[in-house]
């Protein structure tokens, strides 16, 4: 009767931590899964260390459009470190531009792309980061 009780309690611990591990892998996966939605807001550009020699003339083309409601046409006032070349592009509406900067010393291409559309029914806001070596 000892031997079935003790038995009967081991299978029941074991079960027990079963469950519990399994418990930890779901609010795992919950946490995971929450934070993936998280946005960090509208309009707000999560600079990495990536993007770092293009901030300087993202900053400036934004604010251009915070002010003017639309993109400039050219950002030749914009001054890059001495080893970097850019090329700017902006769509006829002004809705969307491109900035790609390459490096001369580095041998790499990075390109920055993005689109914000005000409408009367919303507001689209898109961006696009590539980095490739040459």
């Amino acid at each position: 009767m000892k031997e079935r009780l003790f038995n009967v309690i081991k299978w029941f611990f074991i079960i027990l931590g079963i469950l519990f591990l399994f418990q930890l892998l779901i609010a795992f996966g919950l946490f995971l899964g929450i934070m993936g939605f998280v946005d960090e807001g509208i309009g707000v550009i999560n600079y990495d260390k990536r993007m770092k020699p293009m901030q300087h003339a993202i900053k400036y083309i934004e604010n251009y459009r915070n002010q003017n409601g639309k993109y400039p046409q050219n950002i030749d006032g914009i001054k890059l470190k001495k080893n970097l070349e850019y090329k700017y592009e902006t769509t006829k509406d002004s809705n969307c531009y491109v900035l790609i900067i390459k490096s001369k010393k580095d041998n790499f291409t990075k390109q920055y792309q993005h689109c914000f559309f005000n409408t009367e029914n919303g507001a689209s806001n898109t961006h696009s980061y590539s980095e490739y070596n040459n």
